[in-house]
């Protein structure tokens, strides 16, 4: 065997030191950051609607301190204290919510159970076209496509129009994604109610915390009358756990049942125990709130002084129109060392843009300038 000396040991642990440090730069992503320079290799990340400034300090607190339960198969009990918490929020039973590994899991899962039980899916087109949509092309589900109105909102009516007798789910993203309109909520409530009687309602609501229309309204209150609609909601977004994941369903007890009958997956301890602290940190929630509406701010100025069509959000990311192929678009703000959203068929000339740091937008809209109008 080789024996390892400490002078080998102290030049190992200083590469390693060294790579972390590599790897923290490369996941640095905003102009704010001292040394930083967006590169085509190392781009301010503006495509995945992900919250640039990271997990709160509590949660981040929480979830150290949690790790004295990693050899716990419960995570140390977190489950029941967090789905409380969540339940409480939203004035539901806790026997109507569930907690799993992102809003991911879910959403693949009821993918699943239409492929076993048959039928179609009705959507709006586009709609967020990841995960649940993947997960059912792999399972070779057919959809049923419905345009969005002239407005570029989710057109109900058209919806309703186009329900077939072999519709097994209709799938509503609220707000919807990539273009970051909401749904009327009385208009809303009253197709919920309807169709779901005639197959399951499935509504996501993985951006509802940015909502600012005063119309929007939430369907998790009609899980506890309404066996057939299905809400879920994520982490992800303002709370900043996409590479962390909690999600959360809200069904009926017979609903969630059958959803965790087919799941596989588990959930981590101090992602739980790191969820509940960061769903109590209301001041870092508004904070981001703040910093979500001084970028799209930002970028509504630009797009008005351009004239370019653009979608007020309700959201941490806006549409715009960009008049040219979006593939093209990505590929010369790449350039600049920004990464916005891939294309979103039908609308190829339109452009999803994630709302990073407004010192980042700033730098996106120089760039935007310098490249498409100078």
């Amino acid at each position: 065997m080789t024996e390892i000396t400490r002078r080998q040991w102290l030049i190992g642990g200083t590469a390693l030191a060294g790579s972390l440090m590599l790897a923290q730069n490369a996941h640095a992503q905003s102009v704010t950051i001292e040394g930083y320079t967006p590169t085509p290799e190392n781009p301010i990340r503006m495509s995945a609607n992900e919250n640039p400034y990271g997990i709160s300090k509590a949660a981040s607190k929480a979830m150290h301190e949690a790790h004295q339960y990693g050899h716990l198969y419960s995570g140390g009990g977190a489950r029941g204290p967090l789905t409380e918490l969540i339940a409480i929020m939203e004035k539901v039973p806790t026997e109507n919510v569930m907690v799993a590994g992102g809003s991911g899991e879910i959403l693949k899962t009821l993918a699943l159970m239409v492929a076993m039980e048959g039928g179609k899916i009705l959507a709006p087109n586009p709609t967020y076209d990841d995960t649940f949509m993947d997960y059912s092309n792999r399972r070779g589900i057919e959809k049923i496509w419905v345009p969005v109105a002239d407005d570029l909102s989710i057109d109900l009516d058209a919806m309703k129009a186009a329900y077939t007798d072999d519709v097994k789910i209709i799938y509503l993203c609220n707000p919807n994604n990539p273009i970051p309109t909401v749904m009327h909520g009385e208009k809303l409530k009253e197709f919920c109610k309807e169709m779901s009687q005639k197959c399951y309602v499935f509504v996501d609501e993985a951006y509802f915390e940015y909502v600012t229309d005063p119309n929007y309204q939430t369907m998790i209150p009609l899980v506890t009358e309404y066996p057939n609609v299905v809400v879920t909601r994520t982490a992800s977004k303002i709370h900043a756990f996409a590479g962390v994941r909690i999600g959360f369903g809200f069904g009926s007890t017979e609903m969630l049942a059958k959803i965790k009958s087919l799941m596989t997956g588990s959930i981590n301890g101090p992602a739980m125990w790191g969820a509940i602290a960061s769903y109590k940190d209301t001041e870092y929630q508004n904070f981001v709130l703040r910093k979500n509406a001084e970028a799209l701010q930002i970028l509504y100025d630009f797009c008005e002084k351009h004239n370019m069509r653009y979608i007020k959000s309700n959201a941490n990311f806006t549409f715009f129109e960009t008049g040219m192929d979006s593939k093209e678009v990505n590929a010369r703000i790449l350039k600049h060392g920004i990464l916005i959203g891939r294309p979103f068929p039908p609308k190829l000339d339109w452009m999803r843009i994630s709302t990073a740091r407004p010192e980042d937008m700033q730098f996106f809209v120089e760039a935007y300038e310098k490249e498409f109008f100078s």
